[in-house]
C-alpha cells in the first residue's frame, strides 16, 4: 500500500461551487492559514506551519508511519491499511499508536506538537487487510483535543451528492517518502504538499489497463495525479488527506479523500487512488455520534 509524497507545483484551489459539508466538531471546520509560496523540495515544496492544522502524524514505537485527519475533538480519520499488522488480518492494538498533533518538522522536539493516546480503533466493516475496497478507519482518542491555530478540525463532504470532482485540482500533504526509489529520496521531515489533478474513474481505469495493471479501481475511489506522472503521494503518506478549497474560499478547505493505494509513486499513467469520503459519511456519523 502507498503512503508519501513526490511533490511539485504550487497549491491551486479547486472550486466546488456549493457542495455542502459536514462538520463533526464544536467549532468552524476547515479553517487554515493562507499559504505563501515556498522553495521547491525534490520537485515540490514545504507546507507552511499550521497550513493544514487537521493533519496529524500516526506514530508507533516513536516513528511516523501514516497520516490522519482530525474531524472532531475526539476522532481522527485515517486509512484502514495503516492499522494492519501485516500478519494475516491482525489489527494493531490501539495502545500501540500515538497521534501527534500540531506536527510540522518531525526532527524538532521543542515545538507545539504533542501526542495523544488512542482509545479505540474502528475499521470499516467492509475492509480486508491487503485489499483496496473500503480503506477507511476512525481512531477514537483517549483525551479531548484542545483547539489551537495548529490543531483544528477538517470539513468533510456532507453527502455523495455533487461529488464529481473530475478535472479539479486537489492538494495532498504529509511526511512520506519523496521518491519511490528510497535511495534517491528519503522520508520528508518537514510536512510536504503537492497539487494533483482529479482524473475521471473511466480515464483512470483506461490508464491502468494501458500499463498492464489489473488493479480494481472502485467507484468509491478518487483517482488523482498526472498522465505523465511526476507528482503523487507515496510510502508514508497513507491515511492523510486529499483536499479541495471550498466555495471560492482561500482559507477554508474540505477533505474529500484518504490516501489509500496505487502502483509505485508518481509513475506515468498510474495516478494514486484515494478513498472517496462522501461514500462513507453515514458510517462516520454512526461511529462518531454513537
Amino acid at each position: 500500500m502507498k503512503s508519501s509524497l513526490i511533490f511539485g507545483l504550487w497549491l491551486l484551489k479547486g472550486v466546488l461551487g456549493d457542495p455542502g459539508y459536514k462538520n463533526f466538531a464544536d467549532i468552524t471546520c476547515g479553517k487554515r492559514k493562507a499559504p505563501t509560496r515556498t522553495g521547491r523540495v525534490v520537485g515540490g515544496e514545504n507546507a507552511e506551519k499550521a497550513e493544514f492544522p487537521w493533519l496529524v502524524s500516526l506514530t508507533r514505537r516513536g516513528g511516523h508511519f501514516c497520516g490522519g485527519t482530525i474531524i472532531s475533538e475526539k476522532f481522527v480519520l485515517t486509512a484502514g491499511h495503516c492499522l494492519c499488522t501485516g500478519i494475516d488480518q491482525d489489527i494493531l492494538q490501539a495502545s500501540s499508536i500515538k497521534i501527534t498533533v500540531s506536527q510540522y518538522d518531525l526532527t524538532i522536539k521543542n515545538t507545539d506538537a504533542y501526542q495523544v493516546s488512542v482509545k479505540a480503533i474502528t475499521i470499516h466493516p467492509g475492509y480486508v487487510c491487503g485489499k483496496p475496497k473500503d480503506d477507511i478507519a476512525l481512531l477514537e482518542l483517549e483525551n479531548t483535543l484542545t483547539w489551537s491555530n495548529s490543531a483544528l478540525p477538517a470539513c468533510l463532504p456532507s453527502s455523495k451528492s455533487g461529488d464529481d470532482y473530475t478535472s479539479l485540482l486537489a492538494v495532498v500533504a504529509g511526511w512520506g517518502w519523496t521518491n519511490e526509489v528510497t535511495d534517491k529520496g528519503g522520508r520528508a521531515d518537514i510536512m510536504q504538499k503537492a497539487k494533483l489533478a482529479i482524473i475521471s474513474l473511466d480515464k483512470c481505469r483506461e490508464w491502468y489497463k494501458s500499463q498492464g495493471k489489473t488493479t480494481k479501481i472502485k467507484d468509491n475511489h478518487i483517482c488523482a495525479g498526472y498522465e505523465h506522472g511526476g507528482v503523487d503521494s507515496c510510502w508514508g503518506d497513507s491515511g492523510g488527506p486529499l483536499m479541495l478549497d471550498m466555495d471560492h474560499s482561500e482559507d477554508q478547505t474540505m477533505v474529500i479523500g484518504v490516501v489509500s493505494t496505487g502502483i509505485g509513486c508518481a509513475r506515468p499513467y498510474l495516478p494514486g487512488l484515494y478513498t472517496r469520503i462522501s461514500d462513507y459519511i453515514s458510517w462516520i456519523e454512526e461511529v462518531v455520534e454513537k
